[in-house]
């Protein structure tokens, strides 16, 4: 029977350190690339990622930073926040400098990092049920991979022979709560966590019930979860034992690597959120959103037609599903996109600008088609800065604001829609400043009273001659009368109520006023 064997370790990144941990990086002398080492605390080695404990005043860490200079270190980890004057320093001694969260206690970061050394940057497998399929075949009977709280991550499917408890377990993706209060009463818990070795799982008084081995899944002292391999048809012996233990570091492998891609999705998900709100991200933001250090970018914003815009669950959970056919269809131009959602829109920063409106269409095509309603999609204008994202996004927000719940093109961008775009913009302005409120009163405002009181036609007929731009024939024609009788009215409007529409401001200010009723 074949162990499985495990690869020699690649040596560690910075980037690799900086994901695993969930740590910001706000200076990287030497890139995100260079090699580091195992973590130290306070212990100025060459190549070592150097845990600040109780470094908190500018001096101590300026000392600190000029003595790991000296040394070689490749890292230091402080608690935020950071001063100018340390990032400078850190630059100056050519020592990467990352925070992290006061959240994440010392002892448990050192653990994590250490952890990260003693297996280093793992490729995984293209699915954690591959995994247990392998782990299977080489153990020799059916497998479960289980997280620490008992939850079913993953199981082989090989055909071999099993029992009514595993069937169970894979049923409800979890240990029902009968079957831990039984492994736990009988000790097996504390014999799994308490070992490094394979604990063997004997008979239970329960129908069918087959023998068991199960060991912990574990990373530099972390439990990471647990396998379980049921016996076949031949007893599991000690050469089950062995391949099962050696099969223990691949699954932790998996598990790290699998751990790191979520954080980074979600470091990516946070960073992307904080560029669209507009607050300050940190120096390697670009690098967060797997961007070019430079080049342009612009946002998309997508929204389902039925769209309310007040956050409930079923909008975001049909944000979330758009943000995935983003992802996906961005793959399939082998571009990688940043994707977030928030208050039940999803958005997309792309820094294929070009490519913005297909992808667009694309996405809306294929989320119409499955989610239902119809999915509306507005592109801002294209920055080259990550402050001006912020923009960007609002400009995407006011064209979808326009495409949803009308008819018309389900995209657009800015450019297409700017004149209407700044019409809302300037029916923003009337809502928030009371001194534009004026537009509202004065001469107009007297032709809709006299209309609402004697039926008259004085708004219909200025509207009708600046919509046709002062040709007459074509404005009588949209409101029905004679030329002759048209040109009347507009005289009567100039002598009872002192409107001249020859006057090119007050045109201007009562155009405003009716585009903006």
């Amino acid at each position: 029977m074949t162990i499985p064997q495990i690869s020699p370790i690649p040596p560690m990144s910075l980037r690799w350190v900086a994901e695993h941990a969930r740590l910001d990086v706000l200076a990287a002398p030497h890139g995100l690339d260079v090699e580091v080492g195992a973590p130290t605390i306070l212990d100025p080695s060459a190549g070592a990622v150097v845990l600040a404990v109780g470094v908190d005043t500018p001096s101590a860490r300026t000392e600190l930073l000029r003595a790991l200079g000296v040394a070689g270190a490749a890292a230091a980890v402080f608690r935020p926040p950071v001063e100018p004057g340390t990032l400078t320093e850190a630059e100056r001694a050519g020592v990467a400098l990352l925070t992290a969260d006061h959240t994440l206690s010392w002892g448990r970061l050192h653990t994590s990092l250490q952890a990260a050394s003693d297996l280093g940057p793992h490729e995984p497998l293209d699915d954690l049920f591959q995994l247990a399929d392998t782990v299977a075949a080489t153990v020799g009977g059916a497998t479960t991979i289980e997280d620490p709280h008992n939850r079913v991550l993953a199981y082989s499917n090989l055909g071999h022979p099993t029992d009514p408890p595993r069937r169970q377990v894979i049923l409800e993706r979890r240990v029902p709560g009968e079957w831990v209060r039984n492994l736990r009463d009988a000790g097996v818990f504390h014999r799994l966590w308490r070992s490094e070795e394979v604990v063997k799982v004997a008979a239970f008084d329960a129908p069918g019930y087959r023998p068991r081995l199960a060991v912990a899944v574990r990373a530099g002292g972390e439990p990471l979860g647990s396998v379980w391999v049921v016996e076949g048809d031949r007893p599991l012996g000690v050469e089950a034992e062995r391949a099962l233990r050696s099969a223990a570091d691949l699954v932790a492998l998996d598990l790290l690597s699998s751990r790191a891609a979520t954080h980074a999705r979600g470091r990516g998900d946070a960073a992307l959120l904080a560029v669209l709100d507009g607050r300050a991200a940190s120096l390697l933001t670009r690098e967060a959103l797997g961007m070019a250090p430079v080049g342009a970018m612009a946002v998309i914003a997508f929204a389902p037609e039925s769209s309310g815009m007040d956050g409930s669950a079923e909008e975001v959970a049909a944000a979330r599903r758009v943000a995935d056919f983003v992802t996906l269809t961005a793959a399939a131009y082998h571009r990688r996109v940043s994707c977030a959602v928030s208050g039940g829109r999803a958005y997309a920063l792309v820094s294929d600008v070009d490519l913005a409106r297909e992808l667009a269409g694309k996405v809306v095509d294929r989320a119409t088609a499955t989610l239902r309603p119809a999915v509306r999609a507005g592109i801002g204008a294209a920055v080259s800065d990550l402050t001006e994202v912020v923009a960007s996004r609002r400009e995407a927000d006011q064209v979808l604001n326009l495409l949803v719940g009308r008819a018309g093109p389900a995209v657009a961008g800015i450019d297409d829609v700017r004149a209407r775009v700044t019409i809302e913009r300037l029916r923003g302005l009337l809502r928030e400043h009371p001194e534009f409120h004026g537009l509202s009163e004065g001469r107009l405002a007297a032709l809709a009273t006299q209309d609402a009181e004697k039926g008259t036609s004085w708004v219909a007929t200025v509207r009708a001659y600046l919509d046709a731009f002062g040709d007459v024939a074509v404005a009588a024609d949209r409101v029905g009368v004679h030329p002759n009788t048209f040109r009347y009215r507009l005289k009567r409007i100039n002598e009872v109520f002192g409107l001249d529409l020859s006057d090119p401001d007050e045109r201007l200010v009562v155009t405003l006023r009716l585009r903006l009723a």
